[in-house]
């Protein structure tokens, strides 16, 4: 049967899964077709090279059993006096890892923070003597939906920023020749169809086993994601919109755990990736504009609500400066009226740039989607990967609204500095504060742009849409 599709009309159907294959010489690590970039492994922190330290002026919590740790210290030494003068305990204690804060001095400064811009309190008791949180960061530890322990980093950090973005994969995956994408990729998603449906059958083989199909179910669906992801035979809002289709579509399956979920899963993986290598959706994404008065209203309205309060962002307004200048805005202007200006800046300046450094935002959701656990969340079979895509969406559009703004400021010498910058910057403001996520929702909800044509609206780029749409189109026909 056709899918029908809001906003977007009917879809046709797409031939039925073929049955598992039987091929015991094929891998059952699917990864290998596109594996990871691995930012996260031998991080270190730059100390005084870095242009926005984690020690300046930010919130700084130390838990009970550091502070206590703390009070050891002799009074009468200089650490001790720092200690005395400047960790105080919160008035209302709530959880034992936020039980006391480090008063910032005048340069809104950690107080341990040495004339060498080093940790005086690593220096003088080693790593151990870091609370969690200092000792941590930019690391994020988080369970998988299956259990398994996982870092990523805050992109909050200038020095995380720069290695999860500017990473490059290194295993041939990008492909940048259009008349060799077509069927480069079409001969990937074939490879990654094979192994999936080979994993599953070995999974399901004997008896159904809940742990083992978590582990598969979530592995294949990650590398699915990953290679939609770097497929640029679509624009990057279309691979987004697409990703959350596919979410949509995996929430109402996962809850059942028979026998029968894994060729259910089978089938939904053999739908997408068909759908995915063969272009199925670009005629009808092809006639569906970008909004970008919607994108502007978006921005202002989630950036204004946290302007206020950038204290430990104050780099990010120096940022949203050149947004508004790139943007020719002005006092009282609107987002309508403001929209044919970002949009030359978009097609002017940004849309080349973006064709000559494509994986610098590829890298941006790549590392968000393992952040968040996205489309599973915290739980691997009951999904609900509504808030997370909200998430994802939201964080999208802003960065890239505000990205073509900065980059008609800088013209043509806009550079993967400048892009990595206000990522970082945009980050900090945003990624420790809950009430964003929430005001974010809300927002989306408000102005009822939750449903799958609103959110390709928002999603789609919007310079030379249309004939780029026709081109990809006839290309992979």
């Amino acid at each position: 049967m056709p899918t029908i599709v809001p906003g977007l009309g009917q879809i046709p159907a797409l031939p039925s899964v073929a049955p598992p294959i039987d091929d015991r010489s094929l891998p059952l690590a699917p990864g290998a077709i596109l594996p990871r970039l691995d930012y996260a492994e031998g991080f270190q922190c730059v100390g005084p090279a870095c242009e926005d330290s984690c020690c300046k002026a930010w919130d700084l919590r130390l838990d009970q059993a550091t502070y206590e740790r703390y009070q050891l210290i002799p009074a009468e030494s200089l650490l001790g006096q720092v200690v005395q003068e400047s960790v105080v305990v919160l008035p209302e204690p709530g959880r034992q890892q936020a039980y006391a804060r480090i008063l910032l001095n005048e340069a809104l400064e950690c107080p341990f923070l040495t004339e060498e811009k080093w940790c005086g309190i690593q220096q003088a008791l080693g790593e151990e003597g870091l609370s969690p949180n200092c000792r941590t960061y930019p690391r994020i530890e988080r369970k998988s939906p299956t259990g398994r322990f996982e870092i990523t980093l805050h992109l909050s950090c200038p020095e995380a920023a720069r290695r999860v973005l500017l990473a490059k994969a290194t295993d041939g995956s990008e492909v940048t020749d259009e008349k060799t994408a077509a069927p480069e990729f079409a001969t990937r998603y074939d490879a990654w169809l094979k192994q999936s449906l080979h994993a599953i059958a070995v999974a399901d083989a004997a008896h159904f086993d809940v742990a083992r199909f978590a582990e598969v179910t979530l592995g294949l669906t990650r590398n699915f994601l990953r290679l939609l992801l770097r497929d640029r035979r679509y624009s990057l809002g279309e691979r987004m919109w697409l990703m959350g289709v596919f979410a949509d579509r995996l929430k109402t399956l996962l809850p059942i755990l028979d026998s029968g979920a894994a060729q259910k899963f089978s089938a939904l993986l053999g739908e997408f990736g068909r759908l995915a290598g063969i272009g199925t959706l670009l005629p009808a994404l092809a006639q569906v504009a970008g909004q970008p008065t919607m994108q502007l209203a978006l921005t202002f309205g989630l950036v204004n609500q946290r302007l206020g309060r950038v204290m430990n962002s104050l780099r990010f307004l120096d940022d949203f400066k050149a947004f508004l200048d790139g943007i020719g805005y002005q006092p009282g202007m609107t987002p309508e009226s403001l929209t044919p200006g970002w949009l030359r800046a978009e097609s002017d300046i940004f849309a080349p740039w973006m064709e000559a450094h494509p994986w610098l935002l590829e890298n941006y959701l790549e590392h968000a989607l393992d952040r968040s656990g996205f489309p599973f969340g915290k739980s691997w079979n009951q999904p609900d990967p509504k808030e997370d895509f909200h998430a994802l969406v939201t964080h999208f559009v802003v960065l890239r609204t505000l990205l073509i703004g900065v980059a008609a400021t800088r013209g043509h010498g806009f550079s993967t500095e400048h892009a990595v910058r206000l990522v970082q910057n945009y980050s900090r403001m945003v990624d420790h504060h809950a009430e964003f996520l929430a005001t974010s929702a809300r927002m989306l909800d408000e102005a009822h742009w939750t449903d799958s044509g609103s959110f390709a609206g928002l999603l789609l780029e919007c310079a030379g849409r249309t004939e780029h749409s026709h081109q990809k189109t006839r290309m992979m026909a």
